[in-house]
């Protein structure tokens, strides 16, 4: 069985929303309403999204560098590891990961 489709995630969402309307009225199925028909709502203009660019011969997706300010840890004496800069955002990764913690980039 391999990865879930946008189609199936979508009738998911879909399946939940129509569980949760049996449920009786309360605080908890108005929040998990709206979670689940927002999630719905970005899907579809996701799909949307995708098959404009798709069908006007642009790349659908392209990575953008991180703009997230990142605190650094506090200096201590203590040698650290072997490190290396990640090509996506430019932070440093340590040599025993094979991912930047950041940005999720693989090396």
């Amino acid at each position: 069985m391999g990865k879930p489709t946008l189609e199936e995630f979508r009738r998911w969402l879909q399946t939940e929303i129509k569980e949760i309307e049996t449920i009786e009225e309360g605080v908890d199925k108005a929040k998990r309403l709206l979670q689940l028909e927002m999630a719905l709502q970005e899907a579809m203009a996701f799909d949307a999204a995708w098959e404009l660019r798709t069908e006007s011969s642009i790349v659908p997706v392209i990575r953008e560098k991180s703009v997230r300010l990142v605190s650094s840890a506090p200096e201590s004496d203590a040698k650290s590891p072997s490190t290396g800069i990640c090509t996506s955002c430019e932070e440093e990764i340590e040599d025993d990961l094979p991912f930047c913690p950041l940005c999720g980039e693989n090396r």
